[in-house]
C-alpha cells in the first residue's frame, strides 16, 4: 500500500490546512505492519518535533504535517486499504538495494572530479611563479634572453593575475559544490526499508553485510 497524504492526496480525512501541500508526504506500508513515511513538502514533516525526509512510523505515531497540522498516521489511512501483517505480501528490497551501486559510484565519480578541479586551480596558481624564475635563471645562464625577458615579464604578470582569479573561484565554489555533493549522497543513500543514511560507506562493504544496522531488514 502507498498513498499520497495532502489536501488533494489520498487519506482517509479531508484536510484543508492551507501550511499542508496538495501532495505533502507518502506513506508507504511495510510487511512488519509499520509504514516508511517519506516527505515531499518544502513545508516539511515532523515526528516527535523533528524534520524527517524519511523514517519508519506506526499506526499510532503522531505526525505534523506544515507549520500546524497534526494527525495520528491510523487516521490516515484509507480503511480499505488497511491490512494486518499476515496479509500483506513479504516486500523483496533487494532490486532497490541495487540501485544504491550507481548512487555510490557517481557520488565517486563526481568527488574526485571537484578533487582534480581543486589540482587544475593549484597548477594556475604556481604557473606564473614557475616561469618568472625559469626566465630569470634563463637570462642570468644565456644574456640573449635578457632582451625578451620584459615581454615574458608581462606575461608571466597576466598568467599571475588570471591564476589568482581562478585560485579565488576555486577556493570559493569547490567547498560548496563539496558540500551539495555530501548533503544529495546522504538523502539518496539511505536503507530501501528505514530511510535511515547508510555512512560514507562503499556499496561492496554494504553488500556484503547484507543487512541494515537500523531496522535489520535484509537486502540480499
Amino acid at each position: 500500500m502507498e498513498i499520497i497524504i495532502g489536501r488533494k492526496g489520498q487519506q482517509q480525512i479531508t484536510i484543508t490546512d492551507l501550511s499542508v501541500s496538495r501532495e505533502h508526504c507518502k506513506l508507504t506500508s511495510n510487511p512488519d505492519g509499520t509504514y516508511t513515511l517519506e516527505n515531499l513538502s518544502a513545508n516539511g514533516t515532523f515526528v516527535n518535533g523533528k524534520s524527517i525526509i524519511r523514517t519508519i512510523v506506526d499506526k499510532n505515531t503522531i505526525i505534523q504535517l506544515g507549520s500546524s497540522y497534526s494527525v495520528a498516521i491510523k487516521d490516515l489511512i484509507p480503511l480499505q486499504q488497511v491490512a494486518s501483517p499476515s496479509q500483506q505480501v513479504t516486500e523483496n528490497y533487494e532490486e532497490k538495494f541495487r540501485r544504491l551501486k550507481a548512487i555510490y559510484d557517481k557520488y565517486s565519480a563526481d568527488k574526485i572530479a571537484i578533487q582534480k578541479e581543486a589540482g587544475v586551480n593549484n597548477f594556475y596558481r604556481m604557473l606564473p611563479m614557475t616561469l618568472l624564475s625559469l626566465v630569470g635563471l634563463g637570462a642570468t645562464a644565456i644574456p640573449a634572453l635578457g632582451n625578451v625577458a620584459p615581454v615574458i615579464g608581462v606575461i608571466g604578470i597576466l598568467l599571475l593575475i588570471y591564476s589568482l582569479v581562478k585560485s579565488y573561484q576555486g577556493s570559493r565554489d569547490n567547498p560548496e559544490k563539496m558540500e551539495a555533493l555530501n548533503r544529495q549522497f546522504m538523502i539518496d543513500y539511505v536503507c530501501p526499508k528505514c530511510g535511515n543514511f547508510l555512512g560514507f560507506v562503499p556499496y561492496e562493504v554494504l553488500a556484503n553485510k547484507s543487512t541494515c544496522s537500523f531496522c535489520k531488514c535484509k537486502w540480499i
